[in-house]
């Protein structure tokens, strides 16, 4: 079995802390799926916008993860923002 290499992402780091190993790997599945877009690192992003919403990172994740597009509007309607990215808004959803 090949070793793991160490983690040097200290965002990455403080995202895993406290989690147990099935749940940091879930962690790292949801982050495949995940652009850093303006942040250092993805792991940066997510700890951010977590902190934003206040939810905690995982629960964040899988919110994100699981999150229905049918009667979102995507934001902006073509192409993408200034970071390459687009989100998905429900109606009455706050833009921050």
């Amino acid at each position: 079995m090949p070793e793991q290499e160490p983690i040097t992402d200290p965002f990455l780091i403080q995202l895993l802390e406290g989690y147990t190993s099935a749940e940091a790997a879930e962690i790292q599945q949801y982050m495949e799926q995940w652009d850093a877009a303006t942040y250092t690192s993805v792991a940066q992003s997510i700890l951010d916008h977590a902190a934003r919403k206040g939810i905690e990172p995982l629960k964040y994740l899988r919110k994100a993860h699981n999150f229905n597009k049918k009667g979102a509007i995507r934001v902006p309607k073509t192409g993408y923002r200034g970071d390459s990215s687009a989100v998905y808004r429900k109606s009455g959803e706050c833009g921050r």
